[in-house]
């Protein structure tokens, strides 16, 4: 095998390990003689039941592994790219282009290059963390970098994004066809999870008693006000039981950020995807946890940047959400909310245990069958 194939199948298997939502694994890699280009298949995407924004947004996390991947073997990338409103799953989304280094990377670009295969999901409880922390600043640099993007931070958790947060999750149970999405990607032993080799381990979703206790809460919530058997009183009742374990959820470390994008163009999305990604493997790199928060943004993001209606039964949640994640995050006006995450420092050092399946067909080479 020559050293450039060498080279492209270890940018390839760096940058495969991208997270994806749920560990759903849209993405297939295929490796020609000078190029990887990026595939998209829309029956892995997690939610079908939305439009395809996560997926774009992934497609810049994805750009931004490849070239911290590359950096690694003294490449760089560059990248050609249809217009995103051409794309389809028969075409790559993204073609990759490698040549020598011209230059020496930033400090920073080195140390995400030296951190990309330690990047993971935390979502274990944390041990506090401050956002005047100096990986804070580190933070605000990225978003400089990144015209078209916005970050805000915030400390407390006001009750409307609570209630916010509580009714997005609440959704999920009560719309049938984002439910079935959602529990597609559940892997509920470690013998399904090893015979997949994707998904989301559902000892790792539940583990924490808490989280389990608001899981099973919120699903008894959920029967009883379908069946209508929860009067006003006691619905008001049941929210504030709620409200309690999911404020605990968040408290515990420095910050949830809430990532934006200026105005609804896909560009704009793919560059905010290229954020996360970095500031993800940062975090990480100055030793912070880390957990996406997207049950918010799926939802706002569409609707809020098109005409796309949510169905009969959860668009009254949605009603005023914007106008909710607006004030607690203080965006600007017309700024668009893309995603959200939660930080802190971690309790523990984290289990290599706990890194994430991929499968084995998510790479190919050319001439073999996607």
């Amino acid at each position: 095998m020559s050293n450039q194939k060498q080279q492209l199948n270890a940018i390839a298997a760096a940058a495969i390990r991208t997270p994806t939502p749920s560990n759903c694994q849209p993405w297939q890699l295929r490796i020609t003689d000078t190029t990887i280009e990026l595939y998209h298949q829309s029956i892995r995407g997690k939610f079908a039941s939305l439009p395809d924004d996560l997926s774009i947004f992934g497609l810049g996390m994805m750009a931004a592994s490849l070239e911290l991947a590359a950096q690694q073997q003294g490449l760089m990338a560059t990248f050609d790219r249809p217009p995103l409103e051409q794309r389809c799953d028969a075409k790559p989304w993204l073609i990759a282009h490698f040549s020598e280094l011209t230059a020496p990377p930033t400090a920073r670009d080195q140390l995400l290059a030296d951190h990309l295969a330690s990047r993971h999901t935390d979502r274990r409880e944390y041990a506090g963390g401050s956002p005047n922390d100096p990986v804070f600043d580190e933070m605000r640099a990225e978003v400089a970098a990144h015209a078209g993007t916005s970050m805000q931070f915030i400390t407390e958790y006001p009750q409307p994004y609570q209630k916010l947060q509580l009714e997005a999750d609440l959704s999920i149970l009560q719309w049938r066809e984002l439910r079935h999405d959602f529990m597609k990607w559940a892997r509920f032993t470690e013998k399904e999870r090893q015979r997949t080799q994707d998904g989301d381990s559902w000892d790792d979703l539940l583990g924490e008693t808490k989280n389990l206790t608001y899981y099973l809460r919120l699903f008894g919530w959920s029967l009883m006000q379908k069946n209508r058997l929860l009067p006003d009183l006691i619905q008001r009742k049941v929210i504030s039981m709620l409200d309690k374990p999911l404020s605990e959820l968040h408290q515990d470390g420095a910050a949830i950020a809430c990532i934006t994008t200026a105005d609804g163009d896909l560009e704009t999305l793919f560059t905010a995807g290229h954020l996360a990604m970095r500031t993800w493997v940062l975090l990480n790199a100055r030793g912070y946890a880390y957990q996406p928060l997207c049950n918010l943004t799926m939802f706002v993001y569409p609707t809020y940047r098109s005409d796309y209606q949510l169905p009969p039964t959860i668009a009254p949640y949605f009603e005023h959400a914007y106008a909710v994640l607006r004030e607690t995050f203080g965006f600007a006006e017309g700024a668009i909310p893309a995603f959200c995450f939660r930080t802190g420092l971690p309790v523990a050092p984290f289990d290599a245990d706990h890194f994430s399946l991929r499968r084995d067909d998510r790479i190919i080479h050319a001439g073999e069958s996607r």
